[in-house]
């Protein structure tokens, strides 16, 4: 799938500290999904919520420990996106002294609505929020998402984090670095058969019906 088009709206040159994490004096400025994802190989991991325990302690700093690694396989930048504002996700990135990976706030929900991603928290008083998920974007496109288990609406969960953890991310997009393909580039599997000899259309046709059977 297409990653669906969203306008973020992000926070640059809040240097001025009031207290806490928090900074101001800055200004807004409009970032879309076309600057982030266009022509570009992206991880994107979304969790439920900044300053939230699995997410502090756990994914995020994951990420921020193995962002090079990452970057060594052939990916040029890691975010990390939740259904919070601008102000929120700076200020708990300061807090957690996170510098390499990209902080994302999903206001409005607009994005995370787009991946069939947005639930309703109510046990925690969240309101509407981001399931937890990982995943590659290779130029817009959706290549793999790392889902957590037992999607819902009402909190009927302990907040699963087994998938979309860095490490998880890290080892498929080794296996998928050192993964060898057809001498013609063109096959996703490890010959030619069935693949060399069709037309571009053709091609374009059974890539995709390919993809739709091995979820990918």
């Amino acid at each position: 799938m297409r990653i669906p088009y969203t306008n973020f709206k992000t926070r640059t040159g809040d240097d001025n500290a009031v207290g806490g994490c928090a900074f101001v004096g800055g200004e807004w400025k409009d970032v879309d999904t076309v600057e982030i994802f266009d022509d570009k190989k992206v991880v994107m991991f979304a969790l439920p919520g900044a300053f939230t325990p699995t997410c502090s302690s756990q994914q995020v700093p994951a990420y921020e420990e193995l962002y090079e690694d990452i970057k060594a396989q052939g990916v040029d930048e890691v975010y990390c996106l939740s259904v919070n504002d601008a102000f929120v996700m700076n200020a708990w990135f300061n807090n957690q002294g996170i510098k390499k990976v990209k902080p994302i706030g999903d206001g409005e929900g607009v994005f995370t609505q787009g991946m069939g991603m947005l639930v309703n928290k109510p046990g925690q008083g969240f309101g509407m929020r981001s399931w937890r998920y990982s995943m590659l974007v290779d130029n817009g496109e959706v290549v793999k998402t790392f889902v957590e288990d037992g999607k819902n609406n009402a909190s009927d969960d302990n907040d699963p984090f087994e998938v979309s953890d860095a490490q998880t991310m890290l080892t498929y997009l080794k296996e998928k670095k050192e993964k060898k393909t057809c001498p013609c580039g063109r096959s996703p599997i490890l010959g030619c058969v069935g693949w060399h000899g069709l037309t571009e259309a053709e091609y374009q046709v059974k890539l995709s019906e390919w993809k739709e059977l091995h979820n990918v």
